[in-house]
């Protein structure tokens, strides 16, 4: 039997950690590895997070100071975040954003491969630091599986992490209470069951996670607007070929509605649980409650994104302006219909 594409990966990976130079693989960024692999870089950081949790990487939280110019590690930084850090080469205090200041990089756990002293190698790090973007803590966070793990590891006592720009998508569906009245609680409880499946896969398809459910809706981060537009646009699509798949008659038919918007946002403790909060999710969430069914609706900051005019290019795209309940000024609400799919 063949190797899924996953599992070939996978492989190839621990064959790495095992071979390469030592330095190559020491505090190692991942886009880093993806080269060396010739993997896709998201590809490549799932399989480091899966072989996080198999035991054979560590994971390091690297914190950058831009006075010093020097990647600070600070081990199990999540369990003893603080929004405000201080640097302790230079003693310059900052505020730390998820998607800037942090980034993320691996190594080879000890009980796979001990590292020598010669496996620090500064300059060579600089060198790859200068040919590969970093990981940063936030598109770590927007792979599912380190989000289900890191969810339960909650954030000290009153403590915030920041985040300079999230793209939030809230998604939920037409009409449930009616679709429990019409068709039974049973009959209901599966559809929407099977409509989560189709929801998270287009999310995790598109470089996003799932942060919670909230009755037959979801909230989902996405580490750019266009995954967020191109996860919308698979969903819509999955759930409408779900439709016809089981020939359901228009009264059990599912349509979906989501709500996009992308800005500033912190992630916090609630419940006893990681979770993103601020305006931004916010807006987002009063976004969807204006979409109708088979509607996908974002705002400016999302439409103005080169990356999602390629996307919606062909696409007829109304617009229309709206007080949203908690905001003094109104704002521009786009609309991409979603029926021909």
């Amino acid at each position: 039997m063949s190797n899924t594409p996953a599992e070939a990966l996978d492989q190839a990976l621990k064959h790495y950690l095992l071979h390469a130079q030592e330095r190559a693989v020491f505090h190692a960024m991942p886009r880093q590895i993806a080269d060396a692999l010739e993997s896709k870089p998201r590809a490549t950081l799932e399989a480091l997070v899966q072989a996080m949790f198999r035991g054979d990487v560590v994971l390091h939280w690297e914190i950058y100071c831009s006075k010093c110019q020097f990647w600070n590690v600070e081990p199990d930084w999540l369990q003893h975040a603080q929004h405000e850090y201080v640097c302790p080469v230079c003693g310059r205090s900052f505020d730390v954003h998820l998607d800037d200041e942090v980034q993320v990089t691996f190594s080879p756990h000890p009980q796979l491969r001990a590292s020598s002293p010669d496996a620090e190698d500064r300059a060579y790090r600089r060198e790859m630091s200068l040919q590969f973007p970093p990981t940063t803590v936030h598109e770590l966070m927007t792979v599912q599986t380190f989000q289900d793990w890191a969810r339960n590891e909650p954030l000290p006592s009153g403590e915030h992490l920041e985040i300079r720009r999230a793209t939030v998508w809230f998604s939920d569906l037409r009409g449930s209470t009616a679709l429990y009245a019409r068709n039974g609680d049973p009959l209901a409880y599966n559809l929407v069951r099977e409509h989560f499946d189709l929801i998270f896969e287009a999310v995790n398809q598109c470089q996003g996670a799932v942060i919670k459910t909230m009755g037959d809706g979801i909230m989902a981060v996405f580490i750019s607007n266009s995954c967020a537009i191109e996860a919308a646009l698979h969903a819509h699509r999955a759930l409408n070929q779900f439709n016809r798949q089981r020939d359901l008659s228009p009264e059990r038919c599912l349509a979906l509605k989501i709500g996009i918007h992308a800005g500033p946002s912190i992630l916090v403790t609630l419940n006893d649980r990681l979770d993103y909060f601020g305006t931004t999710v916010n807006i987002a969430s009063r976004v969807e409650h204006l979409a109708l069914g088979k509607q996908t609706l974002y705002t400016e900051p999302v439409h103005a994104d080169p990356d999602v005019q390629a996307i919606i290019a062909d696409s007829p795209i109304e617009s229309f302006r709206s007080t949203l309940r908690g905001l003094e000024q109104s704002l521009t609400i786009y609309c991409l219909q979603h029926n021909r799919d």
